[in-house]
C-alpha cells in the first residue's frame, strides 16, 4: 500500500472514531437531559432512581399514609415547599417529623384543640411548630451531643439531645420528651429523624420558670429579695438552681434561714455590696452555656453577681471547684478523694427556657466558704 493510500485509510478511520464519540456524547446527552426532567418535575414521589436521590419533600409526599398529619401540617404551613429545594442560607436541613400517633398524643394533651382539623386552622402556631422541627442544617446522628444542638431550628432555637439506655437498647430523646424511632434517613437536601412525640415549643424564661418551681422555691424568693430580675437586662442567661432539699441538707429550711446565714445587716439585699445579693447573682451566668457549652479545662465565667465564677470541665464538670470542703470520697482501693466542688445533675440540667438553659446543682453554691 501507498503513502497516499495509507493516509486515505487513517482519514476514514478518523472520521468513523469521530463518529462514534458524537453519537456517544449524544446518547449521553439525552440520558442527562431525562434525569434533569425527571428531578425537576416528579414532585409526586414517583422517582425511578430510588429514595437516596429525594428531596425531603418528595420522600414526604412518596409517604403520604404514613406521615399523613405531618404532611397536611408542613403543607398547610407553607414549609413543605421549603423542603423542595436547598437551603441558602445553610448545609440543607434536618427534620424531626412526628408520627401521626405523635399528633394525636398532643392532641389529646392540649386543651385548645378539639382535633386535628382545629390544629390546622391555627394557622399561626404550625407555622412556628412545623420549622421549630427543622434544623438550619443537615445533622446526622453521629453529631449529637449529649446536650444542646449548636444548631438552631428555622424557630431560632435549640434543641436537647439525650442518650438513655433501656436493656441493651439506647435511645436518643429530643428535648428529653421525644424518642427517635428511626434515623438517618437521608435525602438529596437533608435528613429526616422520625420521633414518637410532638416537640412544643417553650415559652417562658428562666426567672420565672424557677418562681413557678415548688421545689426550688428557696433560691426563687432570694432571686426575688435580691431584685435579681431587674439586672437580666441580657437576652440569653444560665441559671445554676440548689434543690430545696440540698437547702435543708444544710440546715436551711426556709428564706430566712438564708438571709440568717448569707445576708449583710442594715443594707438593703438588693445592694450588690450585700453578701445576700451576690450569693444570689452568683447563680446567674450572663451568657447561654448548656453543659456541652462550657469549655474544656478551667475557665472563669461572669456572673451578675459580678464575680467570676470558676468551672472545670474534664472527666466530670467541677463547678467553684477549691472553695469549699463539702465531703470526703473513698474508694474501694481506699484512694481518698476530697469533694470541693459542686457538680450539675444531669438528669435535672439543661433545661431549656427562652433566655437559656437550668442546670440543677448538687450542692449549695457560694462564692466563698458557706458560713
Amino acid at each position: 500500500m501507498d503513502l497516499e493510500s495509507v493516509i486515505i485509510y487513517w482519514n476514514k478511520q478518523l472520521i468513523s472514531i469521530r463518529r462514534h464519540i458524537k453519537v456517544r456524547f449524544l446518547i449521553q446527552w439525552i440520558i442527562l437531559s431525562a434525569v434533569m426532567i425527571s428531578c425537576e418535575s416528579d414532585h409526586d414521589g414517583s422517582n425511578w432512581f430510588g429514595e437516596d436521590v429525594l428531596t425531603i419533600c418528595q420522600y414526604l409526599e412518596k409517604n403520604q399514609e404514613e406521615y399523613s398529619k405531618s404532611y397536611r401540617l408542613l403543607d398547610e404551613s407553607k414549609m413543605l415547599i421549603t423542603l423542595c429545594g436547598y437551603n441558602p442560607y445553610g448545609e440543607d436541613y434536618t427534620l424531626f417529623l412526628p408520627t401521626n400517633e405523635a399528633i394525636d398524643h398532643f392532641i389529646e394533651q392540649n386543651q385548645d384543640y378539639e382535633n386535628f382539623e382545629e390544629l390546622l386552622l391555627d394557622t399561626g402556631f404550625i407555622y412556628s411548630l412545623t420549622r421549630y422541627h427543622t434544623l438550619n442544617r443537615r445533622v446526622h446522628t453521629n453529631e449529637f451531643p449529649d446536650g444542646a444542638l449548636k444548631d438552631r431550628t428555622l424557630t431560632g432555637d435549640r434543641l436537647t439531645i439525650g442518650f438513655y439506655t433501656d436493656g441493651d437498647n439506647q435511645i436518643i430523646k429530643v428535648n428529653k420528651i421525644a424518642p427517635v424511632i428511626k434515623s438517618n434517613l437521608e435525602m438529596t437536601n437533608g435528613y429526616i429523624h422520625v420521633i414518637s412525640e410532638i416537640l412544643p415549643q417553650v415559652e417562658i424564661s428562666g426567672y420565672d420558670w424557677l418562681q413557678q418551681q415548688d421545689n426550688y422555691s428557696i433560691l426563687a424568693q432570694a432571686m426575688e429579695l435580691a431584685g435579681i430580675r431587674n439586672r437580666l437586662w441580657f437576652d440569653e442567661y444560665t441559671i445554676l438552681a440548689e434543690h430545696d432539699s440540698i437547702y435543708l441538707r444544710n440546715g436551711i429550711m426556709n428564706i430566712e434561714d438564708l438571709i440568717n446565714r448569707v445576708a449583710t445587716p442594715g443594707i438593703p439585699f438588693s445592694s450588690s455590696t450585700n453578701s445576700f445579693y451576690k450569693f444570689t447573682g452568683y447563680h446567674v451566668l450572663g451568657e447561654e452555656y448548656y453543659l456541652n457549652d462550657l469549655n474544656f479545662g478551667n475557665d472563669n465565667y461572669w456572673t451578675v453577681g459580678y464575680i467570676q465564677l470558676m468551672i472545670n470541665v474534664g472527666v466530670e464538670i467541677r463547678i467553684n471547684p477549691g472553695v469549699i470542703t463539702y465531703g470526703i470520697k473513698i474508694s474501694e482501693s481506699g484512694d481518698t478523694t476530697v469533694i470541693d466542688y459542686v457538680s450539675p445533675i444531669w438528669e435535672e440540667s439543661n433545661i431549656r427556657t427562652t433566655t437559656g438553659p437550668i442546670h440543677s446543682i448538687s450542692d449549695v453554691l457560694f462564692f466563698q466558704h458557706f458560713p
